[in-house]
């Protein structure tokens, strides 16, 4: 009888499935560990984890050891990969089975799982050298590199571009636009071979970009250029010595040079230009405008041989310049200027330019004269410009900046200048005209500068009648004679002599400085003839004149006699520093003392009188008259026939300067004038014009309410001592 002992050894074994799971995909791989025998109790076996996947970086980390439940008889491990973009090799997670208690390794051999990688390779693109001569032997190699997994072939895509013609200006390998990796190779080429020629023409470029396509992405992004430099021949043009003397035998030699291919003769075209004449100023190597390299020669020459002459010239120019052809380009520098100088004796000329005065309204021109001292044979010019002194330009005359030529051998040339008529009676203006950079002479420094006059005053020595548009006349020398004015307001100064002077219409002034003798004058004018003065400025004695008589007067004694044609013409009159004595009409005139003690007269009409400075004695007579203060030194003017409410003291507030009032009649401000009862009272007062009704005295109180008149005084004294108010004043500026 037969018994048996069966065997109840727990073994183990181990299998993975699926075998391989893609890196970045939802399915693991599950390692199964099976038991067989007692299945009762739990038991933990052990295993080894390998592989070219690390544990917790390629996939989720798993442990060593793996339990299984009671009466369970398989147990699994599940590795999860970890997902990424790193473009790698396939890693493997081997698991091998290791002893431990309470089982038998029953697989004993490793257990492998693989991670595929699912990462594409990056292609990226290169070109070395970056640049080939078109005739050399040298390629633009264009490298394609891909990275990560390499193990199949691969085709990649590109565009062709650049400014280069595929098939004209160069091959390449291949006939499309792709290019093969082998498998197993990290890098792929393009070669661009160059095509020689004999063009010139620019450096040209080859563009290759990468393209999308399968099993790849595109590293290189930008476009790789590379470039094919011309080396065809280029020429340049150079002059040496760059100046020769004209009598010397030095010549201008000009040298072409030529780069690149040298081997063949090579023809260049130049022009020829420059202020010397050829055959004439010089002559030259060949007799067209081209010059020969000889075979494998880089430099030709043109010669220039200057031709002698004893004439006197400008240093002349000789100017090559290359010109396109056949067989090169032109480069840089293209011209090359060589000067033929003068070496002949030369005559030292100097300029100079005059002073002038013209007449604004009869001179339509500044004409000045520019002299030269020892003539040149050679043609001379000059810069001149116009610069104001106190002239304005373009208003009184026209600004200009040229050039004046001389011609050889000429003593004077001249300069105009345009004067402008502004129809205004103003002082003499002037502005200046100055010489700059003459060539073939030199500016005579005392006398570089011309200064032009601009005078609204004709003088004459002869009787003379003003032209239009001519303000001012003035008679010179001592002849007697006349001067007549014109329908403007003129201005009319008789000379030394008996002269009969006729303002004709407009205001017209009378101008006589008799501090010299000025003779026997006789002043025709008529009651229509416009607003008329006499005007002593200068005259530094005691004037005496009545505009109300026509007989002859004594005007300044021993000096000047006046005769007025008819009454009643003459407005005004100012006299200058002497104790004058004026005297008006029955017009409405204007009588300025000036400096000195003055006694003015009114006589009929609303007349105004002006004392100035020193005491003067002021009468109004009839009609409504105005004694005017606006004089920086006041003495104390006495007024014999003031009229409250028809006369005015009238009060310049630039002299009168604590007044705050408006202009105008009165005072704005009442409290800037008061009257007192004496004059013991005015320095105790508030107000700045004070005026004392027991003696008729005005005040002016500078300093208004302190004590005393400060820079104040009596300015003022009314004989007649009438009641005064406020609108007896009147303000002006």
């Amino acid at each position: 009888m037969t018994g048996t002992i069966t065997n109840d050894d727990t073994s183990i074994t181990l299998a993975v499935s699926p075998a391989s799971v893609t890196e970045d995909g939802t399915t693991n791989l599950v390692y199964t560990f099976t038991r067989s025998g007692v299945t009762t109790d739990a038991l933990t076996v052990n295993y080894t984890v390998e592989g070219t996947a690390t544990n917790g970086t390629d996939y989720t980390s798993i442990p060593t050891s793996v339990t299984f439940a009671a009466n369970a008889t398989t147990a699994t491990v599940t590795v999860d990969p970890t997902a990424d973009t790193t473009v790698e090799p396939d890693e493997t997670v081997i698991l091998t089975l290791a002893t431990g208690t309470g089982y038998t390794v029953g697989t004993t051999t490793p257990v492998t799982g693989t991670i595929t990688n699912d990462d594409l390779p990056s292609i990226t693109l290169a070109v070395s050298p970056s640049s080939v001569t078109e005739d050399g032997t040298t390629n633009l190699i264009y490298t394609f590199t891909r990275t990560g997994v390499t193990t199949n072939a691969l085709t990649v895509n590109y565009t062709l571009g650049g400014t280069a013609t595929l098939n004209t200006d160069y091959t390449r390998t291949g006939t499309t636009n792709t290019v093969t990796f082998a498998a197993g190779s990290a890098t792929a080429t393009v070669t661009v071979d160059p095509t020689a020629d004999t063009t010139v023409e620019p450096n040209e470029t080859v563009i290759l970009t990468l393209a999308t396509g399968t099993g790849y992405t595109v590293g290189t992004t930008t476009p790789v250029t590379g470039t094919i430099t011309n080396d065809d021949t280029s020429v340049t043009l150079a002059v040496s010595p760059a100046s020769v003397t004209e009598d010397g035998t030095t010549n201008l030699t000009y040298t072409f040079t030529r780069t690149g291919v040298t081997t063949n003769a090579l023809t260049v075209n130049y022009t020829l230009g420059g202020t010397a004449t050829l055959n004439t100023d010089y002559t030259r190597t060949g007799t067209t405008n081209t010059v020969t390299f000889a075979a494998n020669a880089t430099t030709a020459t043109v010669t220039v041989d200057p031709t002698a002459d004893t004439i006197v010239e400008p240093d002349e120019t000789v100017i090559l310049t290359l010109a396109t052809g056949t067989g090169y380009k032109v480069g840089t520098p293209n011209a090359a200027t060589g000067t033929i100088t003068d070496d002949d004796s030369t005559v030292t000329s100097q300029l100079s330019i005059n002073d002038i005065t013209v007449v604004e309204g009869q001179n339509s021109n500044a004409i000045l004269t520019v002299t030269v001292n020892n003539p040149n044979p050679q043609q001379i010019t000059v810069n001149y410009t116009t610069t104001p002194i106190d002239a304005t330009a373009n208003v009184d005359y026209t600004s200009q900046t040229g050039t004046l030529t001389i011609a050889p051998n000429t003593a004077t040339a001249t300069i105009s200048i345009p004067i402008l008529n502004d129809n205004l009676n103003e002082p003499d203006e002037a502005f200046t005209v100055t010489l700059s950079n003459a060539v073939n002479a030199t500016i005579n420094s005392d006398e570089a500068i011309g200064q032009v006059i601009i005078t609204d005053t004709l003088q004459s020595s002869i009787t003379r009648t003003l032209p239009n548009n001519v303000e001012n006349l003035r008679l010179i020398g001592s002849n007697n004679i006349n001067g007549t004015g014109n329908a403007g307001d003129n201005k009319i100064t008789g000379n030394s002599g008996n002269n009969i002077l006729a303002g004709a219409n407009g205001n017209d002034i009378y101008c006589f400085n008799a501090s010299t003798p000025l003779g026997s004058d006789t002043i025709q004018e008529t009651t229509t003839g416009g607003i008329d003065t006499l005007d002593f400025t200068g005259t530094n004695t005691a004037v005496r004149v009545n505009l109300g008589i026509t007989t002859v007067q004594t005007v300044v004694t021993n000096n000047l006699k006046l005769t007025f044609s008819a009454n009643n013409t003459i407005e005004n009159i100012i006299s200058d520093s002497g104790n004058d004595r004026l005297t008006g009409n029955s017009l409405n005139n204007t009588l300025t003392g000036g400096g000195g003690n003055d006694q003015l007269t009114g006589q009929d009409g609303n007349d105004s009188l002006i004392g100035g400075s020193g005491d003067d004695l002021l009468t109004g007579g009839n009609g409504s008259d105005n004694f005017i203060f606006n004089s920086s030194n006041l003495g104390i003017d006495a007024i014999s026939d003031f009229t409250p409410g028809s006369d005015k003291i009238v009060l310049s507030k630039a002299i009168f300067t604590a007044l705050q009032s408006s202009i105008g009649n009165g005072f704005s401000q009442p409290a800037e004038f008061a009257s007192v009862d004496d004059d013991d009272l005015v320095a105790t007062s508030s107000a700045f014009i004070v005026y004392s009704t027991s003696s008729g005295s005005i005040y002016y109180n500078q300093n208004g309410s302190a004590a005393g008149l400060g820079s104040g005084s009596e300015f003022a004294s009314l004989l007649t001592v009438p009641t005064l108010i406020a609108t007896d004043f009147t303000l002006i500026n």
